[in-house]
């Protein structure tokens, strides 16, 4: 699962996180984490949502430590977060976030969140879990050493160094934690180190020129080696040579025998990069039917790379949903509406593809259908969060549409008695009250 921007999460979502700093700010731990849950129920890839329900975790915990009675409590969900991490990560992993509610400093709660973690596609938010194990832990190996190896899988090769090499500290005599100390050394002085970080932070910044010509040179020594092509790949993108970029990744597919997921990703990245700094250029220089085309191209590239993800993960239902929102929102129903049929076996993603469906059903004026499945979505929503105003509000739209305002105002009220600030719900019904 990609991690999801706050800005990109479902309507409401940021409602919730705004109240949960707001609490934070109290020190009402307990609300805040209570807000941050609920954002991620709607929305789990929302990585910045879980660092601060971290933080709000660790504050609490250090302020009121928890003792032996805080982990028998959780012994209970322990045992059904455990059961569930193959069938249902994402279920597993939130009985694992109020786990480390109760103590975030638990090693045994910390195990069972990073496996549920890295089983919904989500490393990052295992790492979170063991960086502040770290923070109170310095020394204990069964922090350090699962969090080298998330480090090393994520890119993070400089931070994986720096874990390896304590480990090697407290293991002066492992020949196996010297020789990863060792292999780490070599990823790091490869260039790689910091690289996906540090763009992130500020996209502006740039490789220096001496890490192109030492990757370049690494290419002349072994031309077949297709680490080194990436590592490449991953300078030119740094240094805005996006054309550059996918020529050297094409070339890798080729010598790949056409097919690497890992490389179809960075070049898939590599065009969107392209086609994004060509639509600026466009935009500033307010080329309406440049703008236009490349819009319209940029939404056909990210179709396609969201219909080969699903082809090639068959039984990745997270997939089928992304694909079926980036169809609907290209205009493409029926297409769209087969994806959320099969992404709503996935339990969390359930009712907002129900939501989808009614909206792809509404836009192919098929309005019946689109209202049964509002109602079934409603079924499955018995407290009033962000989704079911979105559901009920979606539902009262549609009543009013097909000429049915007593129903319509029963949805608009319905919102209205929890949340009048919501949309123009207090404009719906205060209209009607006068």
């Amino acid at each position: 699962m990609a991690e999801v921007k706050l800005e990109d999460a479902p309507q409401g979502v940021k409602a919730y996180c705004d109240k949960g700093v707001a609490a934070m700010e109290r020190s009402n731990h307990d609300y805040a984490m209570d807000m941050f849950e609920a954002a991620l129920k709607v929305e789990p890839g929302l990585l910045q949502v879980r660092r601060m329900l971290r933080a709000a975790a660790v504050k609490k915990t250090k302020a009121n430590p928890p003792g032996k009675l805080g982990a028998a409590k959780g012994i209970g969900r322990l045992m059904k977060a455990s059961s569930l991490l193959k069938k249902n990560p994402l279920q597993a992993l939130e009985l694992a976030e109020a786990l480390i509610r109760i103590d975030p400093f638990n090693l045994k709660f910390a195990k069972v969140q990073c496996e549920a973690a890295e089983a919904a596609g989500l490393p990052e938010a295992a790492i979170l879990t063991l960086e502040s194990l770290k923070g109170n832990q310095p020394s204990c190996l069964k922090v350090l050493e699962p969090l080298a190896r998330l480090y090393q899988k994520t890119g993070q090769f400089d931070l994986e160094y720096k874990c390896r090499d304590a480990i090697a500290k407290l293991k002066p005599n492992d020949s196996a934690a010297l020789k990863e100390l060792k292999d780490a050394a070599a990823r790091l002085t490869m260039g790689q180190a910091g690289w996906q970080r540090d763009a992130m932070r500020n996209p502006a910044a740039t490789p220096a020129a001496n890490d192109m010509e030492q990757v370049l040179a690494q290419i002349e020594k072994e031309p077949g080696n297709l680490n080194h092509r990436r590592t490449l790949a991953d300078v030119q993108l740094r240094s805005g040579q996006y054309a550059e970029a996918i020529q050297t990744l094409e070339t890798s597919l080729e010598l790949a025998g056409g097919t690497d997921p890992r490389l179809e990703r960075k070049l898939f990245t590599a065009n969107d990069h392209l086609v994004g700094f060509e639509l600026a250029n466009a935009e500033d220089a307010d080329d309406r039917e440049q703008i236009a085309f490349l819009r319209k191209k940029r939404a056909a590239m990210q179709i396609e790379h969201a219909a080969r993800q699903a082809e090639r993960y068959p039984n990745d239902l997270q997939l089928k949903f992304e694909y079926g929102k980036l169809l609907l929102e290209s205009g493409q129903h029926t297409e769209a509406i087969q994806q959320f049929q099969l992404a709503q076996r996935n339990p969390q993603r359930r009712v907002r593809s129900l939501l989808y469906l009614a909206r792809a059903f509404k836009a192919k004026a098929q309005l019946d259908i689109a209202k049964e499945q509002l109602g079934v979505a409603l079924e499955e929503l018995p407290s009033m969060d962000e989704t079911k105003k979105e559901v009920l509000y979606e539902l009262g739209a549609l009543c009013e549409e097909t000429g049915k305002p007593s129903e319509a105002m029963k949805c608009f009220k319905e919102i209205y008695s929890v949340d009048i600030g919501y949309r123009d719900v207090a404009s719906k019904v205060e209209a009607v009250s006068n």
